[in-house]
């Protein structure tokens, strides 16, 4: 069984986000998960976070339709983007809530990436706390939506080359 995190972003900058291919993407992934779930009797789990420079909405638990169609509705974008901070504090949020369960934790992030707004955390930081809880507590950190001149700075966060998906053109 897998914890499905999705870290959000509703901040202006990426207010074209639901006409975007990544967007398709997110209910790509969101509809595989539904499907592979109907056979399971353990099923995977679900939470968001919708963001800004703040935290809009969170839930840790949510079954998957209904995430799905909370995204598919109109979404509200409101200005600043603090992703650095919400990597950070989403990451420790789930961690400490689920910390006795076993689940194999994921946290996928969909944004534009055009930071302007963290206030406690850098990329030095997070990349401390995605090393950490990579190696000691089995994460996988997602990203989705970069551009290439992006790559850089995510693999300074200890983002594995691999869960970093590209912005196509």
């Amino acid at each position: 069984m897998n914890y499905y995190h999705f870290l959000i972003d509703l901040s202006r900058s990426n207010q074209d986000f639901q006409q975007q291919s990544i967007y398709q993407r997110l209910l790509e992934q969101i509809d595989y998960l539904i499907e592979i779930n109907q056979q399971r009797t353990k099923k995977d789990r679900v939470g968001f976070t919708l963001f800004s420079n703040h935290i809009i909405h969170r839930d840790l638990d949510i079954s998957m339709q209904d995430f799905r169609d909370l995204i598919c509705a109109p979404l509200v974008y409101e200005p600043g983007s603090a992703i650095l901070d919400l990597i950070a504090k989403t990451a420790s949020f789930v961690e400490e809530a689920y910390k006795e369960d076993p689940m194999k934790k994921n946290l996928l992030i969909f944004s534009d990436f055009e930071e302007n707004a963290s206030c406690f955390y850098t990329v030095e930081s997070v990349g401390e706390i995605i090393q950490e809880f990579s190696e000691r507590y089995d994460w996988d950190f997602f990203a989705f939506g970069l551009k290439n001149s992006q790559i850089p700075i995510f693999l300074q966060m200890n983002f594995n080359l691999k869960n970093l998906i590209l912005l196509a053109n």
